[in-house]
């Protein structure tokens, strides 16, 4: 019989934290390894998380790795060497579009595979064999994003979904870490140019991360493309220290909950 070991791809976000607690609690299987890929250029937040985290999983017995592929914004900015990221693309004709998006598998899924080749024995460049058994990779996807969960290209790797299982979004995961009193951040790179406004005022708030962010938006513009396409962090293709990133509320339009509205018409 191939011995079949679980293995938790930990972001430290919301999700994956909530299956790590659920593990820990007994209401999920309990993964043997957890493993943490590191882009360099996560949120300050997120690196907390992750330390606050870490001994409590450990002490629960399960074995947490950090990996990392590099430091994608120092990639992403060395000469001759561009980090596959989705930037926002302003095209000569006055058009805009949006970047290949391969730095999940650069900096995140490589590296994860990397680790758990290693953890079952199969060396660099070694072919798997079936006396090296198989992978359950819980993944912390959930309901509300279920078209993310698709099978695992490896042929000795199955990815499973434990929060799919569980019926739980990710507004359920909040829930439950409120309950048993947890708590934890969005995980995502500082400059990944998937945030929505709201995360761009996140960072906003942190000044040291928010100078980081300007600066690299800025240096973006001196990297060439194929295309000669200007590049961006955000959606607008303007400048990320120009970008109106106030509310509605911030802008004096207020909301219907101002007006007269008894909040009564989703009921």
């Amino acid at each position: 019989m191939i011995k079949k070991t679980l293995m938790l791809s930990l972001g430290a976000g919301v999700q994956s934290t909530t299956l790590a607690l659920l593990a820990i609690h007994g209401e999920i299987e309990k993964p043997e390894h957890a493993i943490f890929a590191d882009t360099g250029w996560e949120p300050e937040n997120v690196y907390t998380h992750l330390t606050w985290l870490t001994p409590i999983m450990q002490n629960a017995g399960i074995k947490v790795h950090v990996v990392t592929a590099g430091n994608i914004r120092d990639d992403t900015l060395t000469p001759g060497r561009f980090a596959s990221m989705p930037f926002h693309m302003k095209h000569e004709n006055g058009d805009t579009g949006l970047g290949r998006r391969q730095c999940t598998n650069e900096y995140k899924i490589q590296p994860i595979l990397r680790k758990q080749r290693e953890l079952i024995g199969v060396g660099y460049r070694q072919r798997w064999k079936p006396e090296h058994g198989e992978i359950i990779n819980q993944m912390g996807i959930s309901v509300d994003e279920i078209q993310r969960a698709k099978d695992n290209r490896t042929k000795y790797i199955t990815n499973a979904f434990p929060l799919l299982d569980l019926r739980m979004k990710r507004t359920d995961c909040l829930a439950w870490l409120e309950k048993h009193g947890y708590s934890a951040p969005r995980s995502a790179c500082i400059g990944c140019p998937y945030h929505s406004d709201h995360e761009w005022r996140q960072i906003k708030e942190n000044p040291k991360e928010w100078a980081d962010v300007v600066q690299f938006d800025k240096a973006l513009r001196t990297k060439t493309t194929k295309k000669n396409s200007v590049l961006y962090l955000h959606k607008s293709c303007k400048p990320l220290d120009e970008v109106d990133l106030q509310t509605e509320e911030d802008k004096g339009q207020g909301t219907l909950f101002d007006n007269e509205c008894q909040g009564m018409c989703g009921l």
